[in-house]
């Protein structure tokens, strides 16, 4: 009966066993190994049947570390499928599509780490009882005079300004003066734009010490207008300067006690031998002589920049002011040779930057489709200057290039700046431009995810182009661009020399 029981017992072992296995294999599931039962022991295997039950066996340690392998590669799966197929901006499928890829010309927010300039301001008119520009360093700054028969109109279309932005201009100062006595008198013309084109601040010089002035307040406000005359005062100062950690020009003349615009004045007198965006560095020195000018015994703005030493890591420099025969003044070293060359060392104007931002503004080399040139990272709303008196030569919307702007030079340089936001003023094809005039801003427009001005120069002579470095302008040495004028020779020199020895002697002397 024993050996019954347990015959029935084992046969039952068995077909469970095979139902069990039957199952998993249904499953797709594999059977684990198991110790040899009284049934298996004595079971007689084959060399094959053996690798296959191998085979077949899993250590469960090894089936989780491959299932989570699994899972990690359709996670990875997954991203790569969303960034290169259904994201926006990187998909490749969009890669055949210019109007994908092109960056929108008008986007309000500054791209990458640079941020913007010249934003909108909440409300442009500060309170200061003379001083219109109070608080508008950081937008951008044009200049002209109201001569030749120039009315306002005239001056401010020449400058870029909307006509419908002149319209509300002109509505404003009509109750408060007739704009026909102001036309072809020669007066002064000061006008602040954000980098939209809007007008935040105008200044009329009628007289000295009798000024039209005009800001846009915030809100439904409008433009505010004001006739202010006080007697007009000035002196000349000597002014210190020596650059922070950041190397930043504009902080180091606060710090001083003097106004943020003399940062622009200074970086302008020197824009032949140094880019003070891109070349200053920490501990660089400035002196200065400038004159003051005030408005009873309220500051108004700078007049006549004197003179100008730069020490620091960029060189040794010295600009002296001299009015010459001919009634034009012009700026020489302190042996009488000028410092004017025919090109600017930047095509970018001097402009405030984010804190840490210096260490990209030095230029570097691009090449697209086989051409070389100078890329220079700018927040958008820089202003782009044209390097040397010319003419312009093209304008308009070029491809990936985006918006692009040819400038063909005296000395036979054409410079091609590209990626521009806009331009500024009337700059129709043969218009003459010249040296260190305000022609664009900084963009993003084409084919680049960042802000930047991206500068070809090549020259043309006998109907060839001679392709340059497009690092030429911030070259050393025989490499730099030539001296323009003739050095002062005679009565002149001498003259000159009497002239600057008081200036000399101011920059020499230390802050007490």
């Amino acid at each position: 009966m024993r050996s019954s029981k347990n015959r029935r017992t084992a046969t039952g072992r068995r077909r469970t066993s095979r139902r069990t296995e039957g199952l998993r294999a249904w499953l797709g599931l594999q059977t684990s190994g198991r110790p040899a039962t009284r049934m298996t022991r004595n079971r007689r295997m084959t060399e094959e049947q053996r690798q296959k039950a191998a085979r077949a066996y899993v250590d469960p340690v090894e089936r989780k570390t491959r299932n989570r392998t699994i899972a990690l590669l359709m996670l990875l799966a997954v991203v790569n499928l969303y960034v290169f197929v259904w994201r926006e901006g990187t998909s490749v499928l969009e890669l055949g599509a210019p109007r994908a890829a092109a960056i929108v010309e008008h986007d309000d927010r500054g791209h990458g780490p640079l941020g913007a300039f010249a934003e909108p301001p909440e409300t442009a008119c500060s309170g200061d009882p003379v001083r219109i520009f109070e608080g508008l360093h950081d937008q951008i700054h044009q200049a002209t005079t109201l001569d030749k028969g120039r009315t306002l109109r005239l001056a401010l279309l020449e400058l870029g300004v909307a006509a419908t932005e002149i319209d509300a201009l002109e509505a404003a100062l009509r109750p408060t003066i007739d704009l026909g006595l102001v036309a072809g008198t020669g007066a002064p013309l000061r006008l602040a734009t954000d980098r939209h084109g809007a007008i935040l601040a105008v200044e009329i010089e009628q007289a000295e010490g009798r000024l039209l002035q005009a800001c846009r307040a915030g809100g439904q406000a409008g433009i505010t207008v004001r006739a202010i005359q006080h007697p007009p005062v000035s002196d000349v100062v000597a002014v210190h300067l020596e650059l922070g950690p950041d190397a930043d020009l504009r902080a180091a003349v606060v710090e001083a006690g003097e106004r943020p615009e003399l940062a622009d004045r200074i970086a302008a007198a020197l824009a032949f031998e140094v880019d003070l965006v891109a070349d200053a560095r920490p501990r660089d020195r400035i002196d200065l002589v400038i004159e003051r000018r005030f408005l009873g015994k309220q500051f108004h703005r700078y007049g006549s920049l004197l003179a100008v030493r730069f020490r620091g890591e960029a060189g040794r420099f010295a600009a002296f002011r001299f009015q010459t025969g001919g009634g034009q003044a012009a700026y020489f070293d302190a042996e009488g040779k000028p410092v004017r060359r025919t090109l600017l060392r930047s095509p970018l104007a001097f402009h405030a930057l984010q804190p840490g931002a210096r260490a990209m503004m030095p230029p570097s080399v691009e090449v697209v489709a086989g051409r070389a040139g100078a890329l220079y990272r700018r927040p958008e709303g820089a202003p782009v200057v044209a390097l040397g008196d010319g003419v312009v030569r093209s304008l308009g919307e070029q491809g990936d290039a985006g918006l692009v702007l040819e400038l063909a030079h005296e000395d036979g340089t054409v410079a091609r700046y590209a990626h521009l936001s806009r331009t500024m003023g009337d700059l129709r094809p043969g218009q003459p431009v010249r040296q260190g005039q305000l022609v664009g801003l900084a963009g993003h427009t084409g084919k680049t995810a960042t802000d930047r001005v991206r500068l070809e120069l090549w020259r043309e002579e006998h109907g060839e182009a001679t392709v340059l470095d497009p690092l030429l302008l911030s070259a050393g040495g025989d490499r730099r661009p030539a001296v323009v004028g003739a050095p002062l020779k005679g009565t002149a020199l001498e003259r000159f020399k009497v002239e600057i020895a008081p200036w000399q002697k101011a920059l020499r002397e230390t802050p007490g």
